[in-house]
């Protein structure tokens, strides 16, 4: 049976006993506590009737003197009613479930009231009780209180064998007490038996072999697959405990597969790494091919000892043999050069897909001859960003089987020599280019320099050093602001800090050269990156000086004679209203000799100041030039600014 089943049938079974034996109990313990609720009751119902009839006699008594003693009517009255009243509690209590002896009781009470209640009787029956009848009234009184001792005696006889009842009922109650904590304890002991056996049957059938599973797992997260698990009896925890020790053997079985895996694929990142390092060696490209043709046949155990490299001509149309080891130079001098798409490495380079062929080669693609013997081929693209540069061939021995991982390593060989060909191409194109810009920058006429980002000079040309009359050795690690005036190194500083760039194609410096003369340089820089990162500027100039020079003369003779141009233009401008000012202010004066006094002072003010402006304008005349020459198609001196780089 499965444990879970087993569980649930113990639990089950168990909650049932107890669950039955608590019904039992409470069904009794029901039982007897309702026969002493009755009991209870019925004794205190009897209690009270014994009570009230005790009373009730007592009042006839109380009656009886009453009457002897004053002969009211009123006494007949309350006679009658109490001898109602024990009439009907006697009937009561003879109606009720009574012992033997307390119906011998109650039966000597009823006796002995009759009797009281004749008596009684005749002494209402009197008619001058205390009178002529006082003497026979005075003996059934005397009777009367016998009787009423005698019935309390009987009362109280009753109430003993009430009491006596009572205290029967309190040690009922006990045993009822003591049955309940006998059962409570039994349900208690049941309770504990039941949880002793579950929890002995939960050590024996669950934990223990739990605990085994435990070590076992611990066993095996130590790296013990051989472990096993002592997995004794038919439950389920055996059964998990069976099955985790095939598990165990599996993941062992699975474990030395991974590691034959990992071996392999280890000497396959081994010879990816060892080609890698090939490759980053410098030297030309059939240098690096070779090598790394090498170091890929040592690396590679599943291939024969011999292969080569085609690599793509300009044209695209062929494969060139760049590099071989182990090959015949018959085989050499034959498939130096083949069409792209010929045979398996021309087909493997057009389609720019791995080609493996297994064991004999009997692929109708193979067109072209071969080494000799029975052989397989893999043919590898040399290929980087999707164009394909040539193929790499090689031979895998008789008894190997390339599998899918193998031929995905074989690929990353191929992209990393396709990298390695690319590289040395363009290592090949960037050397040949810096040799033809170092040429250029150390021969131009311009002065050519470059600044790292403090301002120091990094490299210089000759046209450099003779422009500052300093050697090229003294001019590397100075500073560029120690040649520059104070407002053209603030300046440099700026720019250096970037707070702002070029304001204009070119910049016009200040220089001071060795000598102490100062010349002007009009330059442009551009900022140098390196992997992203600022280092400096790059900064061509020419020298301006004697355009400088040649500039501001010329700028002030063409000043002049613009002054002389605008004197011309004033001439004409300024007299011929001036004359007419002249005239009128003359005609006034003369035509109106009675003018106030305060006017023709006016008058004669302005005249004077309009003389004077007509004077100044002739003066003007002597900076008049007769020409003004046209220095470049048209353009004045005038036109150029003083500020002008």
């Amino acid at each position: 049976m499965k444990i879970h089943r087993m569980l649930i049938l113990f639990v089950g079974v168990g909650m049932f006993i107890m669950l039955v034996i608590t019904v039992i109990a409470l069904r009794g313990m029901t039982a007897a506590f309702s026969g002493t609720t009755e009991g209870v009751k019925h004794i205190s119902l009897e209690a009270q009737r014994v009570w009230r009839l005790e009373r009730e006699i007592t009042d006839i008594s109380m009656v009886v003197h009453g009457f002897l003693t004053s002969g009211e009517a009123a006494s007949r009255i309350s006679y009658r009613q109490s001898k109602d009243a024990v009439r009907a509690m006697l009937a009561e209590m003879s109606s009720m479930d009574l012992s033997q002896r307390d119906m011998e009781l109650l039966a000597s009470v009823i006796r002995d009231f009759g009797i009281l209640e004749k008596k009684t009787d005749r002494i209402f029956s009197l008619r001058d009780p205390a009178g002529a009848d006082k003497r026979l009234a005075f003996n059934l009184m005397i009777e009367i209180d016998g009787l009423v001792r005698w019935l309390r005696r009987d009362i109280e006889r009753y109430k003993a064998e009430s009491a006596t009842r009572m205290d029967s009922l309190v040690v009922q109650l006990q045993g009822i007490r003591d049955g309940v904590n006998a059962r409570f304890f039994l349900i208690v002991g049941v309770a504990v038996v039941f949880l002793l056996a579950f929890g002995i049957y939960l050590y024996r059938a669950v934990s223990v072999p739990l605990g085994k599973l435990w070590s076992g797992t611990e066993e095996i997260s130590r790296g013990n697959l051989a472990h096993r698990i002592d997995a004794t009896g038919v439950s389920d925890v055996a059964r998990l405990a069976e099955r985790f020790n095939e598990m165990a053997g599996k993941l062992r079985r699975s474990y030395d597969d991974l590691e034959q895996r990992l071996l392999s694929r280890t000497r396959q990142l081994d010879a990816i790494t060892s080609v890698a390092l090939v490759l980053r060696q410098a030297g030309n490209l059939r240098e690096v091919l070779h090598n790394s043709l090498l170091k890929v046949l040592e690396s590679l155990a599943a291939m024969e000892s011999w292969g080569g490299i085609f690599l793509c001509d300009e044209s695209g149309e062929r494969l060139e043999l760049a590099a071989h080891i182990g090959l015949g130079k018959e085989f050499v001098r034959q498939e130096s050069v083949i069409k792209m798409g010929e045979c398996l490495c021309g087909h493997a380079a057009a389609t720019g897909e791995i080609l493996y062929t297994e064991g004999v080669c009997e692929d109708p693609r193979h067109t072209r001859g071969s080494i000799g013997g029975e052989h397989a081929h893999v043919i590898i693209p040399i290929k980087t960003h999707d164009r394909i540069l040539g193929v790499l061939f090689l031979y895998p021995k008789k008894q190997v089987k390339l599998g899918p991982s193998d031929l995905q390593m074989l690929e990353t060989i191929g992209l990393q020599l396709g990298i390695a060909v690319e590289n040395a191409r363009l290592y090949g194109e960037v050397k040949e280019s810096g040799e033809r810009y170092g040429d250029l920058f150390e021969h131009s006429r311009d002065v050519l320099f470059t600044i790292d980002r403090e301002g120091r000079i990094t490299a210089v040309n000759e046209a450099t050093a003779r422009f500052s009359g300093y050697a090229k050795e003294e001019l590397l690690g100075r500073r560029v602001m120690d040649f520059l005036g104070r407002e053209e190194a603030q300046g440099a500083r700026k720019m250096l800090a970037g707070e702002h760039g070029m304001a204009g194609p070119f910049i016009e410096f200040e220089v001071g050269r060795r000598d102490g003369r100062r010349a002007f340089l009009e330059i442009s820089g551009r900022r140098m990156y390196r992997r992203g990162e600022f280092i400096g500027f790059q900064v061509s100039g020419r020298d301006v000086t004697d355009q400088k020079e040649l500039r501001q003369l010329l700028v002030k003779a063409e000043r002049l004679a613009a002054i002389g141009q605008v004197s011309i233009a004033m001439k004409h401008e300024v007299n011929n209203p001036l004359t007419t000012v002249i005239g009128n202010i003359e005609l006034l004066i003369d035509r109106y000799e009675d003018l106030p006094e305060e006017i023709r002072v006016r008058l004669q003010t302005a005249l004077d100041n309009a003389l004077r402006i007509a004077d100044i304008v002739k003066k003007l005349e002597v900076l008049r030039e007769e020409r003004t020459v046209d220095y470049l198609q048209g353009v004045k001196m005038t036109d150029l600014k003083e500020d002008g780089a």
